[in-house]
């Protein structure tokens, strides 16, 4: 871009590393996926006029002290949702058919053998999509391709959506109560942390599967991992966790398949966002900001 001068930087991860990164920067460019921009490094780069995230997700901003200090908060709010339903169907079959189990029994024990690997089916199972956003109809739609029942829960029902695509709409404790496996695809916030915690876990069906690419913190993670050690639980398919770069989640022995926050990273998406990141700057350098949260 005519005119700009860029400054690349690793992951940051604190705030001190943001702020050292970014001063005397008009705009500040990260991913969801690292460092917090709260009040502190706000306060302390009082020359910043625009934060331009690469995510759909803001949640590691603190849009309100933006706000008060005047700085404009852009985000990049559609890049895709098919490819984060794709890595979420991925999940679930690697987990109702064991796959990660068999290939570790043969790689690391060199074994070639199916003993304790029965699978479970997709055709004629119900799946339950909490979050009917993009990401959310999409899952739908494949599941639906796989010859499954689909239930649906959202704040705010599509029902031409539900229409089109062929699912219903119940009150979240049925959708646990009678699905065989439930997609998460909700954004992090107040209303949704711990959305599923120990008493919603309870709520689901015996050897149901769980799989979230949505945030971590929509799961409460030791209930989740109690539910599974008990039993209760027949296994997850978690692309993301809480405090996921920090802290590591003991669920060695469990049917439990995890990526590191993958399911957005594909050739075609990274292209998208890098597109609309750059068309936010300029707009912003226009006078005509563009995707704007704050």
């Amino acid at each position: 871009m005519e005119g700009c001068e860029f400054r690349i930087f690793p992951p940051l991860r604190t705030a001190a590393e943001i702020v050292a990164a970014a001063e005397g920067a008009d705009v500040l460019c990260m991913r969801d996926q690292f460092g917090q921009v709260g009040r502190e490094v706000l306060e302390r780069l009082p020359g910043l006029r625009l934060i331009v995230t690469r995510s759909v997700g803001y949640d590691h901003i603190d849009l309100d002290a933006a706000r008060r200090r005047g700085v404009v908060v852009c985000n990049v709010p559609d890049y895709g949702a098919h490819m984060i339903a794709e890595h979420a169907f991925g999940l679930l079959l690697a987990v109702a058919r064991q796959v990660v189990t068999g290939h570790n029994r043969y790689t690391q024990e060199r074994v070639f053998s199916d003993r304790a690997l029965q699978g479970v089916e997709l055709y004629g199972k119900c799946l339950g999509v909490v979050g009917t956003g993009r990401i959310g109809l999409h899952s739908a739609r494949l599941a639906r391709a796989f010859g499954m029942e689909v239930l649906a829960h959202d704040v705010a029902p599509n029902r031409d959506a539900a229409q089109a695509i062929g699912f219903r709409y119940v009150p979240l404790e049925e959708l646990l109560a009678a699905s065989d496996a439930v997609t998460l695809h909700v954004v992090l916030n107040d209303s949704t942390h711990h959305l599923l915690n120990e008493e919603r876990l309870a709520l689901m069906k015996q050897g149901a599967i769980l799989v979230n690419t949505s945030r971590g913190g929509v799961v409460d993670t030791q209930a989740l991992i109690a539910a599974l050690r008990a039993g209760h639980l027949g296994g997850a398919g978690l692309d993301v966790l809480e405090d996921e770069r920090d802290t590591y989640h003991d669920m060695g022995g469990l049917n439990v398949v995890v990526t590191p926050h993958v399911g957005w990273y594909t050739d075609g998406a990274v292209r998208r966002i890098l597109h609309v990141t750059l068309e936010d700057i300029a707009a912003f350098m226009r006078g005509e900001p563009i995707n704007r949260l704050a």
